[in-house]
């Protein structure tokens, strides 16, 4: 599974680096173009024209308008392009059934914005924390495999990840479906007290379901494996919950900013009882140190995403360009560095393999989305 793992150096031909760099940032800037293309491809601007009268100098400060959203918006989705195409999986197992549960503080971000942001807002600051959730949980992950390796692997033990990283998950998810609840109970006007009634019942519920549901998450031990496989499976599994710590983090986080007391005390609960110390033991502090460098990472990579949809205008195409590149060659950098602490890949390899799946969008779809998503 890790066996490509030979202590190879980070670079090992410079030229070659050159050669995959300048393919990477030809296939951003050319998929930067495409996602802008797409945006801007619907005809709306004379529709709107029409229908609601406007004057010629209303219809160009719209198309001014509009080439400023897709301009933001194409930076954005060019950037999580380039994190999902250059990350590899230490687990090439089938995708679990509560995949979208790892998303939750996503959507939760997207609702937040939709409702008390501004709501043409909602895909740019989506995608930027979607970035900012796999970057965190990738960094995490490499971080713990690497220093296992470093560490006595005789003090592994075969763990089912699997639930482990399903019960955290789904603890988040009640924390979040209960945020919304209580929230928009206060939005109707009934008193805290009653929303928080709300709030405990709808978290309740959500937990009680992950309870029911968890009994299908089978065993992911590797209890009958060779001990040199089942000690690949235990730093692949660790890593993985370390990621998932790292997104569950980020998710509370979320929550946390702008809640009133209630909520930040129900987030403080919930975080502390969703922690996997009971299961994995001595390694629990580890795992969460590692998850925090991750998580602290992805929020300043999710600070120059969001800063980096402010700079970007419809007028000058070669500075937005620029502007662009910055942070997607920052993300396959440290996708690049993430493959090779877990795998051993050089950092050719990684930007060759990231411009590779770039460009399976059109001419294998299908591969496309199952590279971005496994």
């Amino acid at each position: 599974m890790l066996s490509h793992y030979n202590n190879a150096s980070l670079v090992e031909d410079s030229l070659e680096l050159v050669t995959s760099s300048s393919r990477l940032a030809v296939s951003t800037v050319i998929n930067y173009g495409f996602w802008y293309s797409i945006c801007k491809s619907p005809e709306l601007i004379s529709p709107l024209t029409g229908r609601f009268g406007l004057s010629g100098s209303d219809e160009n400060e719209l198309q001014e308008v509009r080439s400023s959203f897709c301009n933001q918006l194409a930076a954005i989705i060019t950037s999580t392009e380039v994190a999902l195409a250059g990350h590899i999986s230490p687990r090439p197992l089938e995708l679990p059934w509560w995949q979208p549960l790892r998303f939750v503080g996503t959507a939760y971000v997207g609702y937040q914005t939709y409702t008390n942001q501004d709501p043409y807002r909602v895909a740019i600051v989506t995608s930027a924390y979607f970035t900012h959730e796999v970057m965190a949980r990738t960094l995490a992950r490499a971080l713990t495999i690497r220093t296992l390796r470093n560490q006595d692997t005789g003090t592994t033990q075969s763990l089912n990840y699997a639930r482990i990283e399903y019960k955290l998950l789904s603890s988040i998810a009640g924390l979040m479906v209960g945020a919304i609840v209580y929230k928009k109970m206060l939005d109707i006007g009934l008193s805290p007290v009653k929303a928080a009634f709300a709030y405990m019942i709808s978290a309740s519920m959500m937990k009680t379901i992950s309870t029911l549901s968890s009994l299908l998450v089978l065993d992911s031990g590797s209890g009958h494996a060779v001990v040199e496989e089942a000690v690949t499976m235990a730093a692949a599994g660790t890593g993985a919950i370390a990621g998932t710590m790292a997104v569950a983090i980020s998710g509370a986080m979320a929550v946390w900013c702008r809640s009133d007391l209630f909520l930040k005390v129900n987030t403080l609960v919930t975080i502390t009882l969703a922690s996997p110390e009971s299961e994995i033991g001595h390694i629990d502090s580890f795992i969460g140190l590692k998850a925090e460098v991750g998580m602290t990472v992805g929020a300043v990579l999710l600070q120059f995403l969001l800063q980096q949809s402010r700079e970007l205008d419809s007028r000058h195409l070669m500075r937005n360009v620029a502007v662009t590149l910055a942070p997607a060659l920052t993300l396959a950098l440290i996708n690049g560095v993430s493959n090779h602490a877990v795998f051993g890949y050089s950092l050719e390899e990684s930007f060759t393999e990231t411009a590779q799946n770039q460009w399976k969008k059109f001419h294998a779809p299908l591969d496309y989305l199952y590279t971005l998503f496994h």
